[in-house]
């Protein structure tokens, strides 16, 4: 390619000056690096004008926040007297940590009905079976509602409520639960104290978010740094891919930095990615340029010739990674479709760079490599590239057969992909968070809430808001919704007016339906009492509220529920307009999409891959011969995942569209000079020539790859582990099918490549 030849000459005229700019780049990019933060917040995986997130937030505004956090204690808190007093000096003190609006709890519940309690976190003179008697009789039965006490007294919590403006910052809420936590830690260890909700939740996912650039990025880099030494055994062959990755990368991720980019469960496989496909492109041209210095040519001369020989296929193999990328940035799930920008923005800045920066440090390294010893095995992996080459064409009937049957075979796998929607299910089964949610719920102290909101509407004739009646069948859709399956708790507040009533002196008065009604304005009077009551009845806008505890599930146990609650209500007051919302909810609405995103990122990809191999062999039925192996191993790697087991989650979704690019580079690299060469030597010569030359950068790239991602395959964390295997096994794949299936498609005698010189030569 005579462009990029001359390109790259007037490169090497300034070396000196681009290697400093890419220098200036990197050094500007550190402050934006140090600004990347994690996080896996549901407001993460939605854009700020969606729907869905807009009905949550004005939830929170007319009701207060929804994030909650729990801590859970044992029984033995119960157990003494001393355990009651340092109960309450509990609570004193987690309502007094930063962060936290309200904390309720047992002790702060039952306090005004003691006469024997001087104060709040005072001396305590109740006896404690009396005070276990109440929690577990009519007069706990908010306690039990709420969670504050769990079935047959096994386990109790505090409920902690944060400020508006620690809901609303996910760095704020991680100091709060830690220092929480603390709190905890301190505690006996007899009282099984430990903190739970999905605010730990969400932590848990953010350290496995900040494991792959803390932990298994290193590792990755450290294995094929590893790898690269072994198979080169030179230092320059060593440094000079590295130097090139990370002045990419630094530029890419600080921007991400200053930009505001979030890491996420998403987003945070990004730079093992880039790191991947940046390395591969410069072995590719690494090892081509060493061929030629090999072969006499001084290491000038040598980059010249290799930007000669390649300059067309990174165009192009740049040109099909950034169509993979932009795929997935037409999701409308936020954090895949910035994953799929940056990336785009990413391979962008590879391309560029691999015209500009890596010729000059390609040029830097000495030349004369003939005599080396580590050349030995880019030899032998040429004569294996040209012998399974020729093999595959001159039997391409039993090749052709055996692909066509594997991805029959594979096929019939799709219909039985799954989506992994239960965050817990990330982490093992022995993992301490899976073990304390586990016996929270157990014992009947819900996590998760879906939250049930009725509007009245606005001709609605409802007189009195809320009346003795609406109170009564508010007080009935609790009990039914206690009734469902799989449901925990629910709180309505029919239920806070059910409390004080049983300690009221109307209690004798009334019968409890017109009980509230007559509390109602008294409740709503008192301070504290009217604090409680708002979180659930909006008067001037007629709305209730009712908090449905559910299980920390995915969306297969959760929608269900939801769907039952919601039927539930909208037949015991039909007179008000219900929706269902929570953090949970919106964080199981992003599973539901996985598999359209999936869908719809190959239905973008597939047609651009199309076109783009029109382009560069300039005929339709060659363009689609060259999707084969570019389809058959995304088709493998879905179809396995059904016959497997392996869910699509958050990580495995992306694979298919990040493998894709991988794999079309490869092919682009064996096809890229296929057009003109088949003119002159048919297609059997111009496939297996080519392989030869490129059997080598294959084999050790791939090596390389399958190996660094093989890293992330020892995470504890499945979606990070399965990301790491899938791309393993795509790698290996696609290896297959490039030095299969492409010269048995194009190398066969008589196809394609042979027909066409055959018409041109008569």
């Amino acid at each position: 390619m005579r462009r990029a030849s001359r390109w790259v000459e007037g490169v090497l005229k300034r070396r000196r000056l681009v290697v400093g700019l890419y220098l200036a780049l990197a050094v500007a990019a550190l402050p934006g690096l140090l600004r990347l933060e994690v996080d896996n917040s549901e407001a993460a995986f939605y854009p700020r004008d969606a729907p869905a997130l807009a009905t949550l937030r004005d939830l929170e505004a007319t009701f207060g926040p929804t994030a909650a956090l729990r801590l859970v204690l044992g029984n033995e808190a119960l157990a003494t007297a001393a355990n009651l007093e340092r109960l309450a000096a509990l609570e004193k003190a987690v309502a007094a940590v930063p962060g936290v609006a309200r904390v309720d709890g047992p002790i702060g519940h039952h306090r005004r009905y003691w006469s024997q309690w001087s104060q709040f976190g005072g001396a305590l003179a109740v006896e404690p079976a009396l005070f276990r008697e109440r929690l577990l009789g009519p007069g706990g039965a908010l306690d039990r509602a709420a969670g504050l006490v769990g079935h047959g007294g096994r386990a109790i919590s505090l409920v902690l409520t944060f400020t508006p403006d620690t809901a609303s910052d996910f760095a704020a809420r991680r100091k709060t639960v830690a220092t929480v936590e603390r709190l905890a830690n301190e505690l006996p260890p007899e009282w099984n104290a430990f903190v739970a909700g999905l605010p730990v939740l969400e932590r848990a996912l953010n350290e496995a978010a900040a494991e792959v650039a803390h932990r298994f990025l290193p590792l990755l880099v450290a294995v094929v740094f590893l790898l690269l030494f072994l198979t080169f055994r030179e230092a320059a062959a060593v440094a000079v891919p590295f130097a090139f990755v990370a002045l990419v990368a630094m530029p890419v991720l600080g921007a991400m930095g200053w930009c505001g980019v979030r890491l996420n469960l998403v987003v945070a496989i990004l730079p093992p990615v880039m790191f991947a496909i940046a390395i591969a492109l410069a072995v590719h041209l690494l090892i081509r340029c060493r061929d030629l210095e090999a072969g006499g040519l001084d290491a000038r001369a040598a980059t010249l010739a290799t930007y000669r020989d390649k300059g067309r296929a990174i165009v192009w193999t740049t040109a099909s990674t950034i169509a993979g990328w932009s795929a997935l940035a037409a999701t409308p799930i936020g954090p895949i479709r910035e994953l799929g920008l940056w990336g785009a923005l990413a391979m962008l800045a590879i391309g560029a760079a691999a015209f500009t920066f890596y010729p000059c440090l390609l040029s830097f390294t000495a030349g004369r490599r003939a005599a080396l010893p580590e050349r030995r095995l880019e030899r032998a992996l040429e004569r294996f590239g040209r012998a399974v080459a020729e093999h595959a064409a001159d039997r391409s009937g039993r090749v052709l057969l055996f692909f066509a049957l594997t991805a029959f075979v594979a096929a019939l796998g799709l219909p039985r992909l799954k989506v992994e929607s239960n965050a817990l299910a990330y982490f093992a089964a022995d993992h301490p968070l899976r073990r304390q949610f586990a016996l929270a719920e157990r014992d009947g102290i819900g996590l998760a809430t879906v939250e049930l909101v009725g509007t009245a509407g606005d001709g609605a004739d409802l007189g009195a808001w809320p009346s003795a009646a609406t109170l009564a069948r508010l007080a009935a859709l609790g009990e039914r919704l206690r009734a469902l399956p799989n449901a925990i708790q629910a709180l309505t507040a029919s239920d806070l007016l059910d409390d004080i009533g049983r300690d009221s002196p109307l209690a004798g008065a009334f019968p409890p339906r017109e009980l509230r009604a007559a509390l109602l304005p008294l409740v709503r009077a008192d301070r504290e009492g009217g604090a409680a009551l708002a979180r659930f009845l909006a008067g001037d806008a007629r709305r209730a509220r009712v908090t449905l505890f559910v299980p920390v599930a995915g969306y297969e146990t959760v929608d269900p529920l939801t769907d039952a609650a919601l039927t539930t209500a909208r037949a015991e007051l039909p007179e008000l307009s219900w929706l269902a919302t929570g953090q949970l909810p919106l964080l199981l609405a992003t599973q539901h999409r996985l598999l359209d995103t999936l869908a719809g990122s190959l239905a973008l990809a597939v047609p651009a891959l199309a076109l783009l191999f029109f382009l560069l062999l300039g005929e339709g039925r060659g363009a689609l011969l060259a999707l084969l192996p570019n389809l058959w191993p995304l088709l493998m790697m879905l179809g396995g995942m059904g016959w497997f087991g392996i869910p699509l989650d958050l990580a495995t979704v992306m694979v298919a569209s990040i493998v894709a690019g991988l794999v079309v580079d490869d092919t682009i690299h064996t096809l890229a000079p296929y057009r003109e060469l088949r003119a002159v030597v048919g297609g059997r010569r111009a496939v297996t020539d080519r392989l030869e030359k490129t059997a080598p950068a294959f084999l050790i790239t791939g090596l390389v790859l399958a190996c660094g991602f093989g890293v992330c395959g020892l995470s504890s964390f499945a979606p990070l582990a399965r990301f790491g295997q899938l791309s393993v096994a795509a790698i290996v794949i696609a290896l297959a099918a490039d030095l299969l299936l492409v010269p048995a498609l194009f190398g066969a005698v008589g196809g394609v490549g042979d027909r066409r010189r055959t018409l041109r030569q008569s």
